[in-house]
């Protein structure tokens, strides 16, 4: 089984804490003896600020904060261009005795903003 979510338009943070990525929020079954892989890609974000700009991005479960997150910083403090920096990030996820809601969250580095203005993606894989 496949759970998919997608985000469309262009999407903003300039949050300095996780906040949740708007339209990356699944639910995941419940289940014993299975783990969920979570999958959560950006592919082509950026980030503006003059400190060495980036983002951060994890996942949610259930509200909780995973321990598992990925991002990127630029290797200049003000870049003359806002490359873009592909992202993705993999957790697996033990499903529960009841379902649970798995939410993508981003934030900025150093007060930079992070934008996302190409698809990205909330995946989980259960067998």
């Amino acid at each position: 089984m496949t759970i998919y979510a997608q985000t469309s338009g262009t999407l903003t943070t300039n949050s300095d804490s996780f906040v949740a990525i708007p339209g990356l929020s699944i639910t995941i079954p419940e289940g014993v003896g299975i783990t969920s892989i979570i999958i959560l890609n950006v592919p082509f974000p950026y980030a503006q600020g003059n400190n060495f700009p980036g983002g951060s991005f994890g996942i949610t479960v259930n509200g909780v904060m995973s321990g598992v997150v990925t991002g990127f910083t630029y290797n200049e403090q003000l870049p003359q261009a806002s490359g873009r920096v592909p992202t993705t990030l993999v957790a697996g996820i033990p499903l529960g005795n009841t379902p649970q809601t798995i939410q993508a969250v981003w934030s900025g580095v150093r007060g930079s903003t992070v934008i996302i203005d190409t698809p990205a993606t909330l995946t989980a894989i259960m067998s």
